[in-house]
């Protein structure tokens, strides 16, 4: 009778503890999306701090769509509207249309960047190539394969578009989605 009272015992703290873990797991998991928060913060923050308007742009190499090598600093000269993207950011997905018909509608005094985070893993060139092609978008597509455009601008929240001078210096940048009408302000306010 002692065995079935310690076996009952046991039974019971056993359910205990998995009922324990349980909420505990749960309490956790609400407390990874306050870390996920946080963590947004920390990126944002960190991206403001890399991205100073009135700074010279800092240069970084990517691919253009036929594979070629391209740097940002051999598009000075003309003002330059910068956006970093994936096809797995809703919000990016979401904007370039209007990028494309701005593009459309601007002549060639306006260089258009607009540069995939090609990490090869969730974003692979195949991938975003595809994407674009299916789209049917026209705008000059860069590709930041070697992770340099990431790095020098801690693109790690996206979509993030920035405005360059002709001279090179950043005259303004915007994280989040972008409509056409605020697209066209910012492009207007370039020299």
């Amino acid at each position: 009778m002692k065995q079935s009272v310690k076996f009952i015992i046991l039974a019971v703290l056993l359910v205990g503890v998995l009922v324990g873990a349980f909420f505990a797991y749960q309490n956790l998991k609400g407390d990874g999306e306050q870390i996920t928060k946080a963590t947004t913060a920390l990126q944002t923050q960190s991206h403001d701090e890399s991205v100073n308007v009135g700074a010279q742009a800092s240069d970084f190499k990517v691919l253009d769509i036929n594979g070629n090598d391209v740097r940002l600093s051999e598009q000075f000269g003309k003002p330059i509207v910068l956006n970093f993207w994936a096809t797995w950011c809703g919000y990016c997905v979401e904007e370039l249309p209007a990028f494309e018909e701005v593009y459309k509608e601007k002549d060639d005094s306006v260089q258009f960047m607009v540069v995939n985070l090609t990490d090869g893993k969730r974003e692979t060139l195949k991938s975003a190539t595809a994407f674009l092609k299916e789209q049917a978008f026209t705008f000059p597509a860069y590709f930041d394969t070697y992770g340099e455009a990431l790095t020098a601008y801690s693109a790690y929240t996206i979509p993030l578009t920035l405005f360059i001078n002709s001279d090179g210096t950043i005259a303004d940048k915007h994280l989040g989605a972008l409509d056409k009408n605020t697209l066209e302000t910012k492009l207007s306010e370039l020299s």
